[in-house]
């Protein structure tokens, strides 16, 4: 079911696509009256805290995504799908639940939820299915919870020590670990929050959900990319404390240069990126092999 008839120049809109319209817009409003509020917080978040910057930027990936699928959505069969109005109206008490309770990550998952019941409703369910994995994305614009992040912090922080003080013992270097300490004769090497890997995990797995869905087909490769994202990125970050190491152990101080902290942290980061560039590529010459 179309809602436009198209004769010659002129555009002549029929019945059910005045209804689709309006329909499109009454939920547009329901979209601005349930998440008016929780994207002013979700802002600040973005403005204020710069390790949550990054989402500022999924909207536009989104959009990218959507627009990489404009061949197959010329092709898409335009109907309407019942289901997706009842999807959207779930989301709504969803998001009533998610504003009481203060949870972002709750409306996260409600604007989500909402925006593909809208999708499917007014354009059908192979434009949903089409664009379904792009809106997916969007809830990795919504930070973690604190006392999520706290934990994985930490666990993050036990096995990167670990696993560098491990290292720099086979590597010849005298090392104590003493939990997230790592004492060396002439330095002590502290792993803190900074440094335990959580920024590049969250950072590295949007990467590959990006990646995935921009450069292959079949959902095995894209859950082989994120779940190889935060073993990259803990893999980077040992990197980064055991060099670390090695310049504290032969010239002190320098280790706790910030310049050299900064570029580190580029460092690590771009290592991780080049892993998954990698590992996609593997992957696509496997199945072209296959």
């Amino acid at each position: 079911m179309r809602p436009a008839v198209t004769e010659g120049k002129m555009i002549r809109i029929n019945r059910e696509g005045y209804i689709s319209i309006a329909l499109g817009g009454i939920l547009a409003i329901l979209v601005m009256l349930c998440f008016g509020e929780f994207f002013q917080v979700l802002f600040q978040n973005w403005t204020k805290n710069e390790q949550r910057s990054y989402g500022l930027f999924i909207s536009p990936l989104v959009a990218y995504l959507v627009w990489m699928r404009r061949e197959r959505l010329r092709t898409a069969l335009l109907s309407w799908w019942a289901p997706g109005f009842v999807i959207a109206g779930m989301a709504c008490g969803l998001q009533i639940l998610a504003s009481r309770s203060g949870t972002l990550l709750l409306s996260g998952m409600a604007f989500v939820a909402m925006m593909m019941g809208i999708t499917g409703f007014v354009w059908g369910l192979d434009v949903l299915k089409i664009c379904g994995g792009p809106l997916a994305l969007q809830v990795l614009m919504v930070p973690l919870p604190s006392y999520i992040v706290g934990q994985v912090t930490w666990h993050l922080q036990s096995m990167a020590s670990s696993a560098s003080g491990r290292i720099l013992d086979l590597m010849g270097v005298p090392v104590i670990q003493d939990g997230n300490l790592l004492r060396l004769p002439n330095y002590v090497l502290e792993v803190k929050q900074a440094c335990s890997g959580s920024n590049s995990v969250l950072s590295l797995v949007a990467l590959a959900f990006i990646i995935g869905l921009s450069s292959s087909d079949t959902w095995w490769r894209r859950a082989f990319l994120v779940l190889a994202a935060p073993v990259l990125a803990i893999a980077a970050n040992v990197v980064r404390i055991v060099g670390t190491g090695l310049i504290a152990r032969q010239w002190g101080n320098l280790a706790a240069n910030e310049s050299l902290h900064l570029a580190w942290g580029i460092a690590v980061f771009l290592l991780g990126l080049l892993g998954l560039v990698g590992i996609n590529s593997l992957l696509r010459k496997r199945c072209e092999l296959a």
